[in-house]
């Protein structure tokens, strides 16, 4: 039998995919927005820092300055004394005297990396009698590593908990999918098994219809031909009997069930009946006998041809005898 089933059954069919489709697009761009804006915060911290370390250099020379000044020894010997611990490997540091116009540094620290001069910090410091202008300059990755590592930890755990969430969205689909084709399946079937109930029920009808055909017209033929129906036992004893016992024998059917049939029959012929019914026991033929049959309140008996034929069963042996009797010269 077969079962109603959705238009398709490949991923694109599964109902409901709006949802990881809607999970996936949020993450995304929750992901985007959250990732930007660690990136911000990450890259102003970095640049507060980089402030602190250009103010940690000034205070350093300004507090240690005062050492040296009054030596004869010149600030380029001396300064990268004061600075060296100071000064992180990703700022480049130079110091300009504002005193004459005079384009060569005092001092200048190259840093590793590419130096960005847009982000540049100066600062004028007078220690003595000198007047200098001390100028800071970080290297990119000094702002845009940490922007960078945050913006890319915070992809790899907003990507990680999208995938996640959208391919949980994407397997209740597929069970969901597996629920309704299951469901469709069994409705098939009860679509089926009622279509086969019904034909049943039609056919126990036109069964029941033909039955009823069959005992009207056993009934009629038996009303018709005018003979005496009776069915029975293994032992003799009236089962059933037609409604002409009322007529021939002057009995009710009602009356005659139960009793033995042989009764019914004067003396002198139950021992031909009792062969009879042997013989049609063992010959499986229907038997003929002629004999008399007694009618209530009536002398004369009543003649009649009988007609025998045994029932058996394959399983159970001899089941009864049904039998007819016509009224002789009837």
């Amino acid at each position: 039998m077969e079962s109603r089933s959705a238009p398709g059954d490949g991923p694109l069919f599964w109902p409901a995919l709006w949802i990881p489709l809607v999970i996936l697009v949020t993450g995304l761009v929750t992901t985007t927005l959250t990732a930007n804006l660690k990136a911000d915060q990450a890259r102003e911290l970095a640049d507060a820092r980089y402030r602190a370390q250009h103010q940690a250099i000034v205070n350093q020379l300004l507090a240690n300055a005062p050492t040296y000044l009054d030596s004869d020894t010149p600030p380029a010997s001396w300064l990268p004394v004061i600075l060296g611990d100071t000064l992180p490997d990703q700022l480049g540091l130079r110091i300009d005297t504002l005193q004459r116009h005079s384009k060569i540094p005092i001092l200048q620290l190259q840093a590793d990396g590419h130096l960005d001069p847009t982000l540049a910090l100066r600062t004028e410091l007078q220690p003595g009698n000198h007047h200098w202008m001390l100028t800071t300059v970080p290297t990119s990755a000094l702002l845009g590593k940490a922007a960078s590592q945050a913006r890319t930890r915070t992809w790899m755990v907003g990507l990680a908990l999208t995938l996640a969430a959208a391919g949980l969205a994407l397997l209740l689909c597929r069970r969901l999918h597996g629920q309704q084709q299951r469901i469709l399946e069994l409705e098939g079937r009860e679509q089926g098994a009622d279509q086969q109930i019904n034909n049943l029920q039609v056919e126990k009808t036109i069964l029941r219809q033909a039955l009823n055909d069959s005992e009207e017209r056993s009934r009629d033929l038996i009303t018709l031909s005018g003979a005496l129906i009776a069915e029975l036992d293994e032992h003799g004893i009236i089962g059933f009997i037609s409604a002409q016992s009322a007529a021939l024998l002057a009995q009710a059917p009602a009356d005659l069930a139960g009793q033995p049939f042989p009764d019914l029959i004067t003396p002198p012929f139950r021992d031909n009946f009792q062969r009879t019914l042997e013989a049609a026991r063992h010959d499986n033929q229907a038997q003929r006998i002629d004999l008399d049959l007694r009618v209530r309140n009536r002398e004369a008996p009543l003649p009649v041809s009988v007609r025998i034929k045994a029932l058996k069963d394959p399983v159970h042996g001899l089941l009864g005898y049904r039998l007819s009797a016509c009224p002789a010269g009837g």
